[in-house]
């Protein structure tokens, strides 16, 4: 296995393949239909297109909505625990490192980087698994590109180029079959980056609650010694070369890409062992508490509830459960980031469903 010092050997070894955007490069989103947006109309001519998308997604409601947003705890008390803001900066990092090294278009690696996750809902990958009990299949990475294109900007959306909102859709393997586009080199070192990512940080945070047995522990140190930096460095240098290798981003046949996937396989047992149920049965009355709402009846529970927080909706559900009652008005919630959502009433009459089905036309065009 190489060592950090020798990535010098692989550098830009993948650079032809780099995609290349330019100012003129189609952008998704219903007012990029019409008129550019500030920061394109602004900085178009001088700043490139990828850096405008990060700043699209920074300036985005939905991603300060991260910062209240499941990574792997509900509502931790231990600040450094993390969430899906500090996730994604991880994802942002190891991105830029891979794709720099590769040569690779890195400030679009970093845009979707950004915005793969600001589709998530609360109480992140749990929310996917009742939402489907609800009859609804969703998909946080295609709520990522609804959100984006249809919901950001008051129902306008926020200007992405096209590879930017590809990349999103692809750092998950689940939507492949749904879009019509190519996997491209870029798309795939932030899909291996979020894998990477999560994997490392999701152990160190459950290490910090004491959840591992103290075999699993020496099961991990023996395949990735040394803390998250050291592990997460490990990947990213075979990462590096079995790309460089193969001709294309790849971390599939390495030994260490093997090692990876045993342990991320001993991961997902500990997942199946959490017990969600006071945090489902949240989500689950949060559903039935927005559907119950005078004035939020052509309003999609789910597509609401997807945008709340989960700070909002514990309060949300504590609310209706002290409630005499047992209903719940719109001003019990006047606060609440997602009333400022309603209030702008482009969702009134959309659902989740209806709004990926254009999502689809719209990619698939």
């Amino acid at each position: 296995m190489s060592h950090p010092e020798s990535l010098l050997t692989y550098k830009n070894c993948l650079a032809s393949q780099k995609i290349i955007l330019t100012k003129d490069s189609p952008r998704l989103s219903l007012v990029a239909r019409h008129s550019p947006s500030y920061n394109i109309g602004l900085y178009g001519q001088v700043v490139s297109p990828e850096e405008i998308d990060q700043i699209e997604i920074r300036e985005s409601k939905a991603y300060r909505r991260e910062d209240q947003k499941t990574q792997v705890i509900f509502l931790p008390e231990n600040p450094h625990i993390r969430n899906r803001k500090s996730h994604t900066d991880e994802v942002y990092d190891i991105s830029t490192v891979s794709s720099e090294i590769l040569g690779l278009n890195t400030k679009l690696c970093q845009a979707i980087a950004l915005g793969h996750d600001i589709g998530h809902g609360p109480a992140g990958h749990l929310f996917e698994k009742i939402a489907l009990e609800e009859g609804v299949d969703f998909r946080h990475e295609i709520f990522s590109a609804i959100t984006a294109v249809f919901i950001e900007r008051n129902g306008s959306g926020i200007s992405l180029t096209r590879p930017t909102v590809e990349g999103i859709l692809s750092h998950s393997q689940s939507s492949e079959k749904t879009f019509n586009f190519a996997l491209q080199n870029e798309y795939k070192i932030v899909r291996y980056s979020d894998k990477i990512a999560y994997i490392f940080a999701d152990i160190n945070d459950l290490d910090r609650l004491n959840a591992f047995s103290r075999e699993d522990m020496n099961f991990i140190n023996s395949r990735f010694p040394g803390d998250q930096r050291c592990r997460v460095g490990k990947c990213i240098s075979a990462l590096v070369q079995e790309s460089a290798q193969k001709g294309f981003v790849s971390f599939e046949e390495s030994e260490v890409a093997q090692e990876f996937k045993e342990v991320r396989s001993m991961l997902f047992g500990y997942y199946q062992k959490f017990d969600h149920k006071v945090i489902s049965a949240s989500l689950k009355l949060a559903i039935d508490c927005i559907s119950s709402i005078r004035g939020l009846e052509n309003y999609d529970p789910i597509l609401i509830t997807a945008l709340m927080t989960d700070k909002e909706v514990d309060e949300l559900t504590n609310k209706m459960r002290q409630s005499i009652f047992g209903r719940i008005n719109l001003t019990d919630i006047k606060d609440f980031g997602i009333t400022e959502i309603i209030n702008g009433d482009f969702l009134r009459g959309r659902t989740y469903k209806s709004l990926e089905s254009d999502l689809v036309d719209i990619i698939n065009s």
